[in-house]
């Protein structure tokens, strides 16, 4: 389970971090519940909220995808896609409402990494 460890240690550095961003922002804006009006507190609650979203499921396919002993080359792979996708999402929802190209990117990324471990997963039950 070191390769998932790696990950999930590294997806926690990166909820950290956009945490600190909101409360960043809600001292800011002097906004302790909710978003207020502030734009800026809504693009960074929603980033961090994103990733906890995703990351728990991720992070499961994986483990079990380590536990059958899938090769390292490709958890490494499932590993970093997700987790450069989460880091582009974040992105790109930081810096703007509207879609940029980070955030397609980081969701559709999040999107074709999990479906691709769950198609594995399936795959690996029926064989």
């Amino acid at each position: 389970m070191e390769i998932t460890l790696l990950y999930a240690s590294l997806l926690t550095i990166l909820a950290i971090f956009l945490a600190i961003k909101v409360g960043m922002n809600r001292v800011e804006t002097k906004t302790m519940t909710g978003e207020g009006e502030s734009s800026k507190l809504l693009q960074s609650i929603r980033a961090h909220g994103n990733l906890i979203e995703y990351a728990p499921l991720a992070l499961i396919l994986l483990a079990l995808l380590e536990m059958q002993n899938l090769s390292d080359s490709m958890l490494h792979l499932c590993g970093s896609l997700f987790f450069l996708a989460r880091i582009s999402h974040a992105y790109g929802v930081s810096i703007s409402r509207e879609s940029t190209p980070y955030r397609l990117v980081g969701a559709v990324g999040t999107w074709l990494i999990m479906l691709i471990m769950s198609l594995v997963g399936i795959y690996t039950y029926v064989s």
